[in-house]
């Protein structure tokens, strides 16, 4: 399966307040038969709650659903067993690995959804794979800057902007930027002066390309050294949830826990670099359909594919997750509605600004290795160049 983007935040001391990605309705232990599985968190999960109440209440089903921690790992054990969802939540980016696992089930027959007449375009491809319908799309998403709205006035629209503004904030206990140092999150920038990690059309590998090598040397020169100078997650978080840092770079999903915080946290697009322009990888968040489907029982398995055509098509759902997580829309009806506020405006231009995430089997080698050459970079000093082209040898031989 392709890299987890949203690892359970544990930081020293405990986990970082309000922005654990495991849900609280109940953690698989091995026995949890639950239909649903999902790794919102606290904020979406309390969100999610209303929303199955509701599902609940309008139809004559009643289904369980389970938050569970490190999704990859809990699915890898319980798929091929026969075990765990008949749905789950996460991005796109798994279908094609998946597929390749027969860990997925094709509701093309079973469905009354029209994808090309309700969602968007980009949404309505994302859940299909090889003439398979492996799930129904609720929402795209990617990163972008988040700013301390106490500590920036405007945000700024240039790397060379935001540099100002992070060296007055530098030191002291106090940091430019919380960034967490992975190849998701730094993609914007690796992408920047018009490389591509991975061209899935082409099927052609790119992180050794001098426009990606430029956007590696960005990130070390005019980024990372105002970070916590850590490549994990939860100290690039908690400099920015402790007010010890103006700007931090992350995804919808923990917009709902650094308010919860105390913090009054804007949300802009991401700043560009001189001569370049930003290329985040964008996601399209669905509820995959997974083998266990084809041997539910009939009213467990109209059950869960009523669920995610509901929780897909209802308006109010692609609303509210908009307004209070940043979620941003892919049903047609309510894409480019002016009710939806500034935070998925801004979202919605760094999705933009995007490409869609590689969705192939292919993609998995790639992570890895690109993310051991980002941290010798950045963590020990390797050269750009050097470290990115031995990664690309490596992933071109594992593909061989």
């Amino acid at each position: 399966m392709p890299m987890k983007r949203r690892p359970v935040l544990k930081g020293i001391g405990g986990t970082v307040a309000g922005l654990s990605l495991a849900g609280c309705m109940g953690y698989f232990t091995g026995d949890d038969t639950s239909p649903l599985w999902h790794e919102f968190t606290d904020s979406e999960e309390r969100t999610f709650e209303s929303h199955l109440e509701t599902f609940t209440e309008e139809t004559d089903h009643d289904l369980e659903a389970s938050g569970v921690s490190n999704m990859q790992d809990q699915l890898e054990t319980a798929l091929p067993a026969g075990d765990g969802p008949m749905s789950f939540t996460w991005a796109h980016d798994w279908i094609g690995a998946q597929h390749e696992d027969e860990t997925l089930y094709d509701a093309s027959d079973s469905i009354d959804v029209d994808l090309e007449g309700t969602y968007s375009e980009a949404a309505a491809n994302a859940v299909q794979w090889k003439d398979n319908v492996y799930g129904l799309p609720y929402a795209a998403e990617t990163v972008t800057l988040m700013y301390n709205k106490d500590m920036v006035e405007e945000p700024p629209e240039t790397i060379p902007e935001m540099i100002e503004i992070m060296e007055s904030y530098d030191g002291d206990d106090q940091y430019g930027i919380g960034y967490p140092g992975d190849a998701y999150h730094f993609s914007a920038y690796l992408q920047g002066f018009g490389g591509v990690l991975y061209d899935e059309d082409a099927d052609e590998l790119g992180i050794d390309d001098d426009a990606v090598v430029e956007g590696l040397e960005l990130v070390r020169d005019s980024i990372y050294e105002y970070s916590p100078n850590d490549l994990n997650k939860d100290p690039n978080l908690s400099v920015f949830q402790n007010g010890n840092a103006p700007f931090v770079v992350t995804g919808p999903w923990n917009l709902g826990g650094l308010r919860d915080a105390g913090i009054d946290v804007g949300v802009a697009p991401l700043p560009a670099p001189e001569g370049g322009e930003p290329t985040p990888f964008t996601g399209v968040q669905m509820w995959y359909f997974t083998s266990r489907l084809e041997d539910a029982e009939d009213d467990v398995h109209d059950a869960v594919l009523d669920w995610a055509e509901w929780y897909t098509t209802t308006e109010d759902v692609a609303t509210t997750n908009a307004q209070d997580h940043a979620m941003i829309p892919v049903l047609d009806s309510v894409v480019g509605s002016d009710d939806l506020g500034s935070d998925v405006d801004a979202f919605s231009q760094s999705v933009g600004m995007g490409m869609s995430m590689p969705a192939s089997e292919k993609m998995d080698a790639v992570w890895d290795p690109l993310e051991s050459a980002i941290d010798v970079v950045l963590g020990s000093g390797g050269d750009a160049r050097e470290e990115l082209e031995s990664a690309a040898e490596q992933i071109r031989g594992s593909w061989e």
